[in-house]
């Protein structure tokens, strides 16, 4: 049997934006269910959302400006949770590790929004301002700052590209195979750190106990 859901109370006069927020939400939370954008049409949003697809343009030009800006929603979402990290931690070895965690706590718990991000087929605006680049920025400074206070001249958008794809590795293969008995994830992101030389100086090394006066590779 198909559930309806319930008809949206209409928007008090100045809650336009807050009807594009739902709608931005409804389609992220299709996206989320299905894991892609096929077959997401704004009549489902609307539906969704329980306004009428009418009301959809009134918002947004076309299905595929829908789309796009809900898939930046995510970025969005994304991209908040790794700056309170990085707000948080006392030092850039610390605000890595906070994003560390936070980044694989988003991905599995948001596994649907996840998969979109990284796999759709909807073209996020090309410039330098993209909420992805601005995002992909945030782990770039906190590698500048790590390798500056090691003393290491490697480039840091080399050393971010391959923190990325590590995690990125990490959080695709447990969403995918979670019948295999992983690490812990924070010793598999210490083990990242660790391998990559991006440990604090005088850190105790939690996997093997030792102190370790780090040195770049």
């Amino acid at each position: 049997m198909t559930t309806v859901p319930a008809k949206r109370r209409r928007n008090a006069r100045g809650e336009g934006d807050r009807l594009r927020i739902d709608l931005l939400d409804a389609a992220v939370d299709l996206m989320a269910e299905h894991g892609t954008i096929e077959g997401i049409t704004l009549r489902a949003v609307a539906r969704r959302a329980g306004v009428s697809a009418t009301a959809v343009y009134r918002h947004f030009d076309d299905h595929t400006g829908l789309l796009r800006e809900a898939v930046e929603h995510c970025w969005r979402n994304f991209n908040e949770m790794l700056e309170d990290a990085q707000r948080a931690g006392i030092d850039a070895f610390d605000a890595f590790e906070r994003s560390g965690r936070g980044y694989v706590r988003f991905a599995m718990e948001h596994q649907g929004q996840y998969r979109v991000m990284f796999s759709n087929r909807i073209a996020l605006q090309a410039d330098d301002d993209s909420i992805a680049a601005s995002t992909f920025q945030i782990l770039v400074d906190q590698t500048t700052e790590m390798l500056r206070a090691l003393g290491d001249d490697r480039d840091p958008i080399f050393v971010a590209t391959q923190v990325h794809t590590w995690i990125h590795g990490i959080v695709d293969l447990m969403g995918r195979t979670p019948d295999i008995p992983w690490p812990a994830i924070d010793d598999q992101l210490t083990g990242l750190q660790r391998t990559l030389g991006l440990v604090r100086p005088g850190t105790v090394d939690r996997l093997s106990g030792s102190c370790r006066e780090t040195e770049p590779p």
